[in-house]
C-alpha cells in the first residue's frame, strides 16, 4: 500500500441532491477538497410522481403532465444554483436525471451517471423530508454501488455557515482500505485543519473470547502506530487515539460519531468494506451506521477496485434504448 500523503485534490466532482436541496452549500463544501481548476456537474435528481405522491395513485389523472412540471422545475433550479456557486465554481456543468425514464433507483443511476462522466468524487445532500424517500439518494446503496468516494452531507449540517472544515476526524480499523482513506484525507483535507486519527473496529465479541486480552492490545497499537506515522509525513496538526467503548457491545459506529460530537469534527472520514456484485449491495455496517446517524459531513472511500473489474462495471451498466426512455409511472 502507497503510504505517501501528498496532496491528491478531486478533478472531477458531481454534486447531487433530489429535487436540488442543498447543492449550493453542497457545493461549496466539496470545493475545499479540489483542485483549483476543478470541474463539477450539478445533478438534480427527479423522482417517479407516483412513487413521490402514492395517495394519490387513484384519484390524480395525469400523471404525464405532474412529471414535466417536475422536469420543468429541475432545469429552472439547476440553472439558478449554477448562477449562485459561480463565485466558487466556474462554468459548473448540470444534469438531470429523470429516474420515471431511466426506470432506476436513485443511487443506482447516480452512479452509473458518475462512472460515465468520470468523476473521482460523487456529494450528496440529504432530502430533509421523509415524504421524499421515493427519489432521495440512500448513501448507503451509493456508497456500495459507486467507483468513487462518497461526500454525504447530512440535511442538518447544509447550511453554508458549515462550509469550513478546520477538524477532520479518521477512523482506521487496520484493513488496507481504512488507511487508504487515511491517506486520501490527508491528500484532500485543508491544510490548516487538524486531523484526528482513531482506532474503531467492531472487535469485541470476534476478538474477546478467542483471543487475550494483550494481544488484542497490540493490534490496536500496531495499527495506531501506522496512522500516526503517515500524520507524521503530512507534517500537519495532527493526533492519534483510541476509542473507548461504553460497553461490552464493541458498537464502532457509536463511539465514532461520539467521538465526532465531542470533537467537534466537520468531517468523518472512512474506509468501506462493503460487498460488491450483490443484487442490493450495502457497505460495511459500521460505515453504515455512521452514514445513518452522522450530523455532520462523512466522507467514505471505498474499496479500490482492479481496472479490468471496474471497467466490466462499467460496461455491464444497461444501454440507455428506446423502452427504458419512456416514462414508466408505477
Amino acid at each position: 500500500m502507497n503510504t505517501s500523503t501528498d496532496r491528491h485534490p478531486f478533478s472531477r466532482v458531481m454534486v447531487a441532491s433530489a429535487g436540488g436541496i442543498g447543492l449550493a452549500p453542497l457545493t461549496r463544501f466539496a470545493r475545499q477538497f479540489t483542485d483549483a481548476d476543478a470541474r463539477f456537474r450539478l445533478v438534480d435528481i427527479v423522482c417517479n410522481p407516483a412513487t413521490l405522491y402514492p395517495a394519490l395513485i387513484l384519484s390524480y389523472p395525469d400523471w404525464c403532465e405532474a412529471h414535466r412540471a417536475m422536469v420543468h422545475g429541475a432545469q429552472a433550479s439547476l440553472r439558478e444554483t449554477a448562477d449562485a456557486v459561480r463565485d466558487v465554481v466556474t462554468a459548473p456543468d448540470t444534469e438531470l436525471i429523470d429516474l420515471t425514464a431511466l426506470r432506476q433507483g436513485a443511487a443506482e443511476a447516480l452512479a452509473h451517471a458518475a462512472a460515465q462522466w468520470h468523476a473521482d468524487l460523487i456529494a450528496v445532500a440529504a432530502h430533509p423530508c421523509e415524504h421524499r424517500r421515493a427519489g432521495r439518494v440512500d448513501p448507503e446503496e451509493l456508497v456500495a454501488s459507486a467507483h468513487c468516494p462518497i461526500l454525504y452531507m447530512p440535511s442538518v449540517s447544509s447550511e453554508p455557515n458549515d462550509a469550513v472544515v478546520r477538524r477532520v476526524l479518521v477512523a482506521i480499523d487496520g484493513s488496507d482500505t481504512a488507511l487508504d482513506a487515511l491517506r486520501a484525507a490527508l491528500g484532500i483535507a485543508p491544510q490548516d485543519a487538524r486531523v484526528k486519527v482513531v482506532y474503531a473496529a467492531d472487535d469485541c465479541f470476534a476478538w474477546r473470547e478467542w483471543l487475550p486480552f494483550d494481544v488484542v492490545s497490540q493490534h490496536r497499537a500496531r495499527v495506531l502506530c501506522r496512522g500516526a506515522a503517515m500524520l507524521e509525513q503530512s507534517r500537519r496538526p495532527a493526533e492519534a487515539a483510541l476509542l473507548d467503548f461504553d460497553d461490552d457491545s464493541g458498537d464502532a459506529s457509536t463511539a465514532i460519531l461520539a467521538e465526532a460530537q465531542r470533537w467537534q469534527a466537520d468531517l468523518i472520514v472512512m474506509g468501506s468494506h462493503g460487498m460488491r456484485g450483490a443484487p442490493h449491495p450495502l457497505p460495511g455496517h459500521v460505515t453504515a451506521r455512521t452514514l445513518r446517524d452522522a450530523s455532520c459531513a462523512v466522507l467514505v472511500c471505498p474499496r479500490a477496485m482492479p481496472p479490468s473489474r471496474a471497467g466490466s462495471r462499467q460496461d455491464a451498466a444497461p444501454a440507455a434504448g428506446a423502452d427504458e426512455t419512456v416514462p414508466f409511472y408505477l
